[in-house]
């Protein structure tokens, strides 16, 4: 309990309780949006008459406009600072959901899947660099706290979107949101300081920016962990595109008890994040990420077997647990790399997995197309499997955190 409440000083002291307030609710929000999308699919194709393949097509655009502003956005934020990328984030995350609203054609529908990839690009790596400086002693549970908040998001979001989309259409259950993240903007210049995150230290030269990049990500530590992110991305992005879809598609459940389950997937891992992230901060980082890792192959490859709402209902849920991973395997990453390239080596590493795993959904998209989602299914158990191994090739001589 002691440990716990000490925790919890950390996180709050020195004004940094409001700076995760707000950086965790627009994480909430973007986070949310991001999976908002999968939940509608069904609507949203009956509107455009489209199939599998180009809604999982319309995922990937976002997800890699998303990947390919994580360096320029780590490089800008190490001169710059965290704080105008994070709004700016918000404000073109904001003007995408309007613009969804007034997408008649599917092609203005992708520019808004695209500026929406612009927004949370800006916002995911100068947020980690945040955390990273503001919680140098606690980064996972800092990271974990943020990215529960972004899995209470993409919980309730999905849920409410649903609702509304059966009565009013998925337009109005998309664009109320518009509001809350101008507010996330405001809050953000308000709370985040505007020094760099490298502003102690020498200014690099261009040339040297990139030398030493290069070098950290020769790293062995680094060039798995993100091998395993790579992996770990991938599946997830193939599980949650479609698997709303799957569910009402090929399993019979009606969508409206697809959606609460779907939700359910991110209420467990709302729950689990924090209390994960804080043994990773305790104990052995290591077992705790690759525990979770073999949870989630396990689960993944229960999912083509299991039938009826009560099996489906316990099983879904749990595969949740999955996204405990992402923050401990970040906060892993951007703490072995050099303070002076921190954005700009975390910003390139998070472009490389984002770019490769938001295939995923397109992937998926075509085994659906195809009428195997099941084996689709089975192949990301596999591959998640994959990331444990990858995983266990991590040097952890100094990396790993051990008091207990």
């Amino acid at each position: 309990m002691r440990t716990a409440e000490k925790t919890l000083r950390g996180l709050r002291g020195d004004g940094r309780g409001w700076t995760l307030l707000i950086v965790a609710a627009g994480w909430l929000f973007i986070s949310g949006f991001r999976v908002v999308l999968p939940a509608l699919l069904p609507q949203i194709k009956a509107d455009f008459a489209i199939d599998n393949a180009s809604a999982g097509f319309a995922l990937t655009v976002l997800w890699l406009v998303y990947a390919s502003l994580q360096f320029p956005a780590g490089l800008t934020a190490d001169r710059i600072g965290e704080r105008r990328l994070l709004v700016v984030g918000a404000v073109a995350g904001a003007i995408a959901i309007g613009t969804f609203y007034f997408s008649p054609p599917f092609t203005l529908f992708l520019l808004a899947c695209a500026l929406f990839g612009v927004g949370s690009g800006l916002f995911g790596t100068p947020r980690d660099m945040l955390l990273s400086r503001r919680y140098p002693d606690a980064d996972s549970t800092a990271y974990s706290v943020t990215f529960a908040a972004g899995s209470l998001g993409a919980a309730v979001l999905p849920f409410v979107a649903t609702a509304v989309a059966s009565r009013w259409g998925w337009r109005l259950a998309v664009v109320w949101l518009f509001v809350p993240m101008l507010l996330v903007s405001v809050g953000l210049w308000w709370a985040v300081s505007s020094t760099p995150a490298n502003a102690t230290t020498d200014r690099l030269s261009a040339r040297e920016t990139v030398r030493r990049t290069a070098g950290a990500l020769t790293d062995r530590s680094v060039v798995f962990a993100s091998l395993a992110m790579i992996v770990f991305v991938f599946t997830y992005q193939a599980l949650v595109a479609f698997l709303p879809t799957y569910l009402v598609e090929v399993k019979g459940i009606d969508q409206g008890i697809a959606a609460a389950l779907f939700g359910l997937l991110f209420v467990v891992g709302a729950v689990v994040q924090p209390v994960v992230g804080h043994f990773a901060d305790r104990y052995r980082e290591r077992t705790v990420v690759l525990l979770v890792i073999l949870f989630s192959t396990v689960s993944l490859l229960a999912l083509p077997f299991a039938e009826g709402v009560v099996a489906l209902s316990v099983l879904v849920p749990l595969l949740g647990v999955r996204i405990a991973a992402a923050p401990l395997a970040s906060a892993f990453i951007v703490r072995e790399l050099p303070t002076q390239v921190q954005g700009a080596g975390w910003g390139l590493i998070r472009t490389l997995f984002f770019a490769l795993g938001a295939t995923g959904s397109s992937v998926m998209g075509l085994f659906g197309d195809a009428g195997l989602f099941d084996a689709g299914f089975v192949l990301l158990a596999g591959l998640t499997g994959v990331a444990a191994v990858v995983w266990l090739r991590i040097r952890w001589d100094e990396g790993d955190r051990s008091d207990g």
